[in-house]
C-alpha cells in the first residue's frame, strides 16, 4: 500500500468523542465546507445522521436485539467517526472501519488511539467496500453485529455484499442521498438501479422513495435467503436512512415478499396516495384513474415502536448528543407513525385540498377531527403539511373539505 502523504489536521468534537480531520482551509466555498474537497471526507452536517446512529447502535444492545456479537462494520468510514463513536458511546466491544481512500485509513487509526481505543478493539481496511464484504462473509473471523453503509450517493451498489455479510440477528443500517432518483424524478435511473417496474414522481413521493429503497433491500435479501424487518426508516434534510434487522431462512423471506411487497399508487382524481397488494385493484381503490408512484415497493411497516421507545428512552439521557433535540423530536414523531405505517402513505392536505378546491387546513385541526371521529391521526415527518391516518381516505377528504371551507 501506498505510504500517503503527510495532511494538515484540525481537531474537531462530536458527542463524547475527540475527531482529527483534514484541515478545512482549502475546501471552503460561499463560507460553507465542501466535504468532498478534503483530502479525507468528513461532512459535518451529518452530525445528525451519526447521532441517531449512535442512539440506535445503543438501542440495540440495551434491548437486545442485537444478539450476536457486538461488533459494528463501517464500510466507508472516511475519517473513522462513525466507527469511534460506536466503541465510544455505543460501547460496542469492536469496530472495523475501511475506506479506499489510504489516507483515510491513516486518519480512521489516529482517531481510534486519540479517543483511547484498544488496539484489538478496531481493525482498519483500506479495500474496496464490496470485496472486503464479500471476503469478510466467506472467512468470517468474527460475526458482526451491525453493518454500516454510508456512501457518497445511492447505496445500490454495496446491498448485496452488506447482506451477504450479515447473518442472523445482524442489522444492516444504510444512507441514501439519491433523492431525486428514488423519488421518481429520474425514472430511468430508478429502473436500473431499483430494479423497478414502474415510477413516478407525486406529491407523496419522500415517502415512495424510502418504501422503494426499502422494497430494493428486501428483494436483494430474498436472493439471499433471507428477510428484513425495518426497525427504522426515516427522511431527513437531503438522504434517506434505513435500519433492517435481518432473519436467515427461504420460509421467512417468501413471507416477507408475500406480506410487505406491493405496489404504490396516486389517485389524481383526490389527491390521496395508497399502498396496496398485488391482490387489490388500483382503479377500484382509488374510484377511477390512478399513477402508479412506485411498482414493487415496501408497502409494511416503516420502524418497530418497541426499538424507537428504547432509542426515545436512550436519547433522553444522552445529553452529550450535539443535536439532541432534533433527535427526541424526530423519534417521538417515528414513534406516532410507526404503528399506522404499515399499508399506508401519509396524507398531503395540500394536494387534498387542491383537489377539493377548498384552503388547506392546519395539519393540527385535521389531526384533531379524525381522532374525533374514532379514528387514529399524527403528524408525519416526511412533510410540514402532511398526516397519517389510518381513517379511510373518503373520511380524510371529508375531513379537509369541512375544516378548509371554514377556513
Amino acid at each position: 500500500m501506498p505510504v500517503p502523504s503527510p495532511m494538515r489536521l484540525a481537531v474537531t468534537h462530536e458527542g463524547r468523542s475527540i475527531i482529527y480531520i483534514p484541515s478545512p482551509e482549502y475546501a471552503v466555498a460561499s463560507g460553507r465546507l465542501e466535504p468532498a474537497w478534503l483530502e479525507v471526507f468528513y461532512n459535518p452536517a451529518m452530525e445528525f445522521n451519526r447521532d441517531v446512529s449512535v442512539v440506535a447502535a445503543s438501542a440495540l444492545r440495551r434491548t437486545g436485539l442485537l444478539t450476536r456479537s457486538g461488533v459494528a462494520f463501517d464500510a466507508h468510514a472516511g475519517v473513522g467517526v462513525r466507527g469511534v463513536r460506536y466503541a465510544v458511546e455505543a460501547g460496542y466491544v469492536k469496530v472495523i472501519m475501511n475506506d479506499i481512500n489510504p489516507k483515510a485509513s491513516m486518519l480512521a487509526a489516529l482517531n481510534a488511539r486519540a479517543n483511547g481505543l484498544e488496539p484489538g478493539s478496531y481493525m482498519i481496511f483500506n479495500k474496496e467496500s464490496n470485496s472486503l464484504m464479500f471476503h469478510l462473509s466467506r472467512e468470517r473471523p468474527t460475526p458482526v453485529s451491525l453493518i454500516d453503509i454510508d456512501p457518497y450517493g445511492s447505496p445500490a451498489p454495496f446491498v448485496d455484499a452488506a447482506l451477504a455479510l450479515s447473518g442472523k440477528g445482524t442489522v444492516v443500517a444504510m444512507t441514501a442521498t439519491d433523492l431525486a432518483v428514488l423519488e421518481g424524478g429520474k425514472a430511468r435511473a430508478a429502473v436500473r438501479r431499483y430494479m423497478l417496474r414502474s415510477v413516478s414522481k407525486t406529491p407523496v413521493s419522500k415517502e415512495t422513495g424510502l418504501r422503494v429503497l426499502l422494497g430494493y433491500v428486501a428483494r436483494v435479501a430474498a436472493a439471499h435467503d433471507k428477510a428484513v424487518k425495518p426497525l427504522l426508516a426515516y427522511y431527513a434534510d437531503h438522504y434517506y436512512r434505513v435500519y433492517v434487522a435481518v432473519e436467515r431462512g427461504a420460509r421467512r423471506s417468501d413471507s416477507m415478499l408475500e406480506e410487505n411487497l406491493g405496489r404504490l399508487v396516486y389517485c389524481p382524481e383526490t389527491g390521496v396516495a395508497l399502498a396496496l397488494s398485488y391482490a387489490e385493484d388500483p382503479a377500484s381503490a382509488c374510484g377511477g384513474s390512478y399513477v402508479v408512484a412506485a411498482d414493487p415497493a415496501w408497502i409494511g411497516s416503516l420502524g418497530d415502536q418497541a426499538f424507537l421507545e428504547a432509542m426515545l428512552n436512550i436519547a433522553v439521557e444522552a445529553v452529550w448528543l450535539g443535536t439532541r433535540p432534533r433527535v427526541e423530536k424526530l423519534l417521538n414523531t417515528l414513534h406516532g407513525e410507526a404503528p399506522l405505517s404499515p399499508r399506508s402513505i401519509y396524507v398531503s392536505l395540500t394536494s387534498v385540498a387542491s383537489k377539493a378546491r377548498v384552503n388547506t387546513p392546519k395539519k393540527s385541526k385535521v389531526v384533531e377531527l379524525l381522532r374525533s371521529m374514532g379514528y387514529r391521526a399524527v403528524a408525519t415527518h416526511f412533510s410540514g403539511e402532511g398526516v397519517r391516518t389510518d381513517a379511510p381516505w373518503g373520511e380524510v377528504l371529508e375531513a379537509v373539505v369541512k375544516l378548509g371551507s371554514s377556513g
